[in-house]
Formats: structure tokens, sequence, C-alpha cells
């Protein structure tokens, strides 16, 4: 047998997996279902390679994209624990406790579910800190197609930041495809303020709004604001002001284009947004 041939150091080399790796292997008695191969070992690291931020599922789908190999979830985590590798793990989020809601009607109450595009919009602000400064980032995503419709970064957070915002992404939406749209924020004095809720009605947008001090109520965003910064900037060291806007148009542009997920067909948010938007319209 290969373990008497070659000691386990040598043999693991040979493998490109782990001790611990390996001895889990030789406890299950070595089963061919879960014998080692070596081309699949070589695409797993080489897709952590490429990206440390990817995790299980996401690596799983690129390896389906691009070589068009099915493996399943727990095939890639086996492969992952074989070369003691593992995906940049994000930072755990406080939890606030629901405080009396605002006079504006919260009309999604957590329900996130839509079945097209342009149903209901999710948007917040981020904060974007550098080593020598902050700047902010006001953001709408599509909660069906969880593409990120239009952006904006500013220096200051004042009211035309989030205006410009919702005026950029109005105006790259057709009020055809955008018939009975919810946008859905929380109680951010942007979002309160009476020439915000003017420009949503002369839009004929509808608004929504969580309750007070309850992030859970516009968790769609918040999530990319959380992908974003545990994908990128937190991965950047001595981020500086200057290269905020640049680093974060790279980000969004691989977030909408190349970043897949499961959720939604395995295809990135322009992808899906494009099929269902034709599907519809055409």
């Amino acid at each position: 047998m290969l373990r008497n041939k070659y000691s386990v150091n040598t043999l693991c080399k040979m493998l490109e997996c782990s001790k611990s790796g390996y001895y889990d292997w030789i406890k299950l008695g070595r089963p061919k279902n879960k014998a080692f191969n070596e081309s699949t070992n070589e695409i797993v690291v080489k897709m952590h390679e490429k990206n440390k931020t990817w995790g299980i599922r996401q690596i799983r789908m690129q390896i389906k994209k691009i070589y068009g190999l099915i493996v399943t979830n727990f095939a890639v985590y086996r492969y992952m624990r074989l070369n003691d590798i593992q995906s940049i793990t994000r930072k755990k989020t406080h939890r606030y406790s629901k405080l009396p809601h605002h006079q504006i009607p919260n009309l999604l109450q957590r329900n996130f579910t839509t079945f097209c595009s342009n149903c209901k919009w999710s948007i917040d602000i981020s904060y974007i800190f550098a080593t020598d400064g902050v700047k902010y980032l006001c953001a709408i995503k599509d909660m069906y197609d969880k593409s990120i419709i239009a952006y904006t970064i500013s220096k200051t957070l004042d009211l035309p930041f989030v205006l410009n915002t919702v005026q950029q992404a109005v105006n790259l939406v057709p009020w055809e495809q955008r018939k009975n749209l919810i946008l859905h924020s929380d109680q951010g004095f942007h979002f309160t303020n009476i020439v915000y809720q003017k420009l949503l009605a002369d839009n004929n947008i509808i608004q929504s709004i969580s309750a007070k001090g309850s992030s859970v109520d516009n968790v769609p965003i918040e999530s990319f604001f959380s992908t974003l910064k545990s994908e990128c900037i937190y991965l950047i060291k001595n981020l500086k002001v200057k290269d905020i806007d640049e680093t974060i148009d790279k980000f969004i542009e691989y977030y909408n284009n190349e970043r897949l997920q499961e959720k939604i067909k395995e295809l990135t948010p322009f992808e899906f947004r494009e099929l269902t938007l034709n599907s519809v319209f055409f």
C-alpha cells in the first residue's frame, strides 16, 4: 500500500493535502467515492487562490461555470479541508432591539421576496473608512435580481448625496419597468426628509421604511455592504481616501458582472436581471 511505500509526509506532499485530511480519509476506510482526485483538488486550490473571499458555494459555482465540472458543496469543503484553506470569515454585526415605528409605513415587514425585478428596491448609506479619512456610499439594490441599480460616493452626508442616487436609478430604469416599485430604507434623516419623499412621489415610487434601530428590516442592502467590506475594503492595507472611489467602482463592477450567486440560479446579478427583464418585456 502507498502508506508502506512512502512516509506520511512524502505522501501528503505528493497528494498536496494536510496530514489531518489524509488521516480522516484513512479512518473512513479509503472510500472510493471520497478518493483523492488530483485534478479536482488542483481546481479547488486554484479557485481559492484566485479569490480568497470565495466560500464553498462560490467556488462550486465558479468551477461549474468555468470548467463545466459538477461537484457538490461537500466535495469542495473536503478538498478545502485537505488543503487547510478557508474563505475569509465575515465580521459579525450587532443586533438592535426594535424601537417604536416611524409614521411612514413599513410595507415590507421583512418580506423581501418578490417575483420580478424592479418591484422592491433597498437603499441605505454606509461609511467607508480609510487610514486618512472617511467617505460615504449610498447604494440601491434590487431585491429580486440582487443587482446594485445605482450608487453614489460622497465626502459629505448631505441630502443631495442621497437624492442623486435615487435620481440616477430613476434615469437608468424606465418607468414601464418599475411600475408599483417599493423603495425601502431605514429611518435616517435623509429618508424622512420631505424633499426625498417628494422625489419618490414625483416618480411614482412607493416609500417604505424600517422600524427605528432595526437593521434587520433592511437586510438586502445591509448584506451588500457587508459583502463589500469583508471581500474588499477590509482586505486592503492602508486604504487611502483618494483610492476609495476607484476601489468601490471596481468591486461593484465585479459584484454585478462576475460574482455568482446561488439564490439567482448561480448567475451574476446582471445576467439574471437581463434574463428576467427580457422574459417580461420582450
